[in-house]
């Protein structure tokens, strides 16, 4: 049976609580209704073009998304731009969106915790205080040449291409890590004690530090250390759906895509 939108957000606010949330950040049911009845759910890292015509195709009732599809607010709904017919084809098609961000960034089971275990560390913990305590230190099994982690790291987050900086040539155990865009808490990592940080977006100054601070920092990209939490909302939403009676297909947006492409 269809279920109002509302109890699917009672999950996903379960599972991240929107009191997590930076102050500066924008999630929650950005459009649409709460009690909006839905069957199927498009789940995805950003709302796109693309992906709202392709939920609209497809009939989806609903996209949730980590990325908020309003951030800064709007001052303006022109249809002749990106996001006015974006925006158009989720109001003419009745398509609510919930986001998640910094609140599913820094939640138990979320964005940092996933990729933690998708590179299979242990003994995982929060990296500092406020904000870069939503990024995670933890250790593998055992002590491995940074060259050996960076190949694992590029196959984990299946990257193209993987860069780096830092000491390479030294052997890793201690790892921290943040999602997205957090090459700021590279202080956090080193007071950590991390052999190594992954996150992305990295700067040229960043990847400058690194080497003056001994570790070694690495780019995962901003898509490829986010992404990975899609598949785990469907695997948490589907359980709860089943286990609800919900009869709500919660699927991963197959045209989903770095925006940052490599030649």
């Amino acid at each position: 049976m269809a279920v109002p939108f509302k109890e699917i957000i009672a999950e996903m606010e379960r599972l991240a609580p929107l009191n997590l949330k930076e102050t500066w950040d924008n999630p929650g049911l950005l459009v649409g209704e709460p009690e909006k009845e839905v069957r199927s759910v498009l789940l995805t890292l950003d709302v796109t073009e693309e992906n709202t015509v392709y939920a609209a195709e497809k009939g989806f009732d609903a996209i949730i998304s980590h990325h908020p599809v309003i951030f800064s607010g709007l001052r303006a709904l022109r249809t002749d731009t990106y996001d006015g017919r974006m925006f158009r084809t989720l109001l003419e098609n009745d398509i609510g969106v919930y986001c998640a961000h910094t609140n599913l960034d820094s939640a138990a089971g979320g964005v940092n915790d996933v990729l933690a275990s998708l590179l299979e560390l242990n003994d995982v913990r929060p990296m500092g205080e406020g904000e870069a305590a939503m990024g995670r230190v933890g250790i593998f099994a055992e002590t491995l040449e940074a060259t050996e982690i960076l190949s694992f790291i590029k196959t984990k987050l299946n990257r193209s291409v993987l860069p780096y900086s830092g000491a390479c040539d030294k052997d890793i155990r201690t790892v921290a890590l943040c999602g997205g865009s957090g090459a700021g808490f590279l202080p956090a990592a080193v007071e950590a004690g991390a052999d190594l940080y992954l996150t992305g977006d990295v700067k040229y100054h960043d990847a400058q530090e690194a080497v003056k601070q001994g570790i070694l920092l690495v780019d995962g990209g901003h898509y490829g250390t986010e992404f990975p939490v899609v598949f785990e909302l469907q695997r948490i939403l589907s359980a709860a759906g089943a286990e609800r009676n919900w009869q709500t297909v919660f699927a991963v947006d197959p045209t989903s895509r770095d925006f940052i492409g490599y030649f």
